[in-house]
């Protein structure tokens, strides 16, 4: 286990310095180290397949929480309409195409209504983490980013929804028609919101109990296993719970802190308006100015700390899930089915390019959906890498499904692929529009 955690460390720290001297995505350095160490320690067994799966699963709410701390709250209400549009109703058409082509291209098979809808639910979802590592090497406009990454963590919700709820019932016989789907779907998320919202508001109440940002860290953590474990149990969406869970969490607290960054300004206001003048306060007075600045910054920047914390935890989870792959798909798997990676890796990315596109045409016409032009949608499109949650949903197969090792090929095969090519073509989309994002993000700050 402790060699286990030194490869992964020596890995994240060799992708984070990568991203941050040579522009590389670290997704791409994760994957191309982890296929490398595989393949040079071949015999080295990290972690058995008994326990594998529920280390996916241990690892769903870390993942969740770190990108939803990047969620405002006020950001989604602006956002509502167009977080809706590309996250659910992008999604639910999209594995609506991909059961027309999957009959048209995936024939042969002979899959089941249930199967392919699995199939495009695990290749749709994409992997807020990777995202989010791109963004952070470069400056964006708020509102994108807002978009790209909300998207991204959405999208993932409700395709495991789909998955879980539609797909894996259909694979093992259930008959599900369209009206059971709609009633489930909203059953589901009705419930998994209130699961969220309750777990979040109880995690509020005991931050405001302590002031310890140790503390803090901790019940950041138990918010997120509790509302993911809350959920589960209900068989609920875990995942969904989790993000209203911890946006619940972090806007009221954010909150407080907003008010200790307004003492803060106020207090060093009397500070140099005092260095300024001649007039004189007394010693204990200036004295408990200055102990509350202290405070207040120091509490300040330990929770900005915590965040980075938790952001850390995720990149660690996000490597394990990533050197997974080298051991779910040997190569010569991927080279077996070439052919159908890349056929569903075009699909994808064309099904994609149409609702990042209709998406742009409905948002320019609508006064409440953030408008988008030529060089947003690119970003959007190419925003779509795939990671994580796809490897987890893997795992969730019934025992003994029959195309269990076409489903893993071509799952793998389309993650490396979009992770390579996607995230490569989005920095050169934002390095090549750099002065105009750069105006755009001026604009925004004016």
């Amino acid at each position: 286990m402790i060699l286990t955690l030194l490869v992964l460390l020596t890995i994240l720290f060799i992708a984070i310095e990568t991203q941050k001297y040579l522009k590389i995505p670290s997704p791409i350095t994760l994957i191309g180290l982890s296929y490398a160490f595989y393949y040079t320690f071949p015999n080295m067994v990290l972690f058995s397949e008994e326990t594998f799966a529920e280390l996916v699963l241990f690892l769903i709410p870390i993942l969740i929480a770190s990108d939803a701390l990047q969620l405002k709250l006020e950001d989604l209400k602006k956002n509502t309409l167009s977080l809706f549009y590309v996250a659910a109703f992008s999604v639910a058409i999209s594995v609506g195409f991909g059961i027309f082509t999957a009959n048209t291209f995936f024939a042969e098979y002979g899959l089941s209504t249930g199967a392919i809808i699995a199939l495009f639910a695990m290749v749709l979802a994409t992997d807020p983490v990777s995202v989010v590592s791109v963004f952070s090497s470069f400056k964006v406009p708020h509102k994108l980013a807002i978009l790209a990454e909300g998207e991204s963590l959405f999208n993932d919700a409700t395709a495991l929804i789909i998955f879980m709820f539609v797909a894996i019932p259909m694979i093992n016989g259930v008959e599900i028609g369209a009206v059971d789907i709609a009633l489930v779907s909203i059953k589901v998320i009705f419930f998994s919101v209130i699961i969220g919202l309750l777990v979040g508001l109880f995690g509020v109440f005991v931050m405001r109990l302590t002031q310890d940002p140790m503390s803090e860290l901790v019940l950041i953590l138990l918010t997120a296993y509790g509302s993911f474990e809350v959920a589960e149990h209900f068989h609920m969406a875990g995942l969904l719970a989790v993000i209203v869970g911890i946006i619940t969490l972090n806007t009221l607290t954010q909150k407080s802190f907003d008010e200790k960054a307004k003492q803060v300004k106020k207090a060093r206001n009397i500070v140099n308006r005092t260095n300024q003048s001649k007039k004189i306060f007394s010693t204990g007075f200036m004295s408990g100015i200055t102990r509350k600045l202290s405070s207040d910054v120091s509490h300040i920047e330990r929770h900005k700390q915590n965040l980075n914390y938790v952001a850390v935890l995720a990149l660690l989870a996000n490597t394990f899930l990533f050197m997974s792959m080298a051991s779910i798909v040997h190569i010569d798997e991927l080279l077996k089915y070439q052919k159908e990676i890349l056929l569903m890796f075009l699909i994808t990315t064309v099904i994609r390019a149409f609702m990042m596109g209709t998406f742009g045409i409905v948002s320019n016409l609508t006064r409440d959906m953030t408008n988008i032009g030529v060089r947003w949608w690119t970003v959007l499109l190419f925003s779509g890498i795939k990671g994580g949650l796809s490897i987890v949903m893997l795992q969730m197969l019934p025992k003994g499904f029959e195309h269990q090792e076409m489903f893993e090929a071509i799952v793998i095969g389309v993650i490396l692929l979009s992770t390579v090519v996607y995230a490569l073509v989005l920095v050169g989309i934002i390095m090549g529009n750099k002065r105009a994002f750069d105006e755009e993000v001026a604009q925004e700050v004016h």
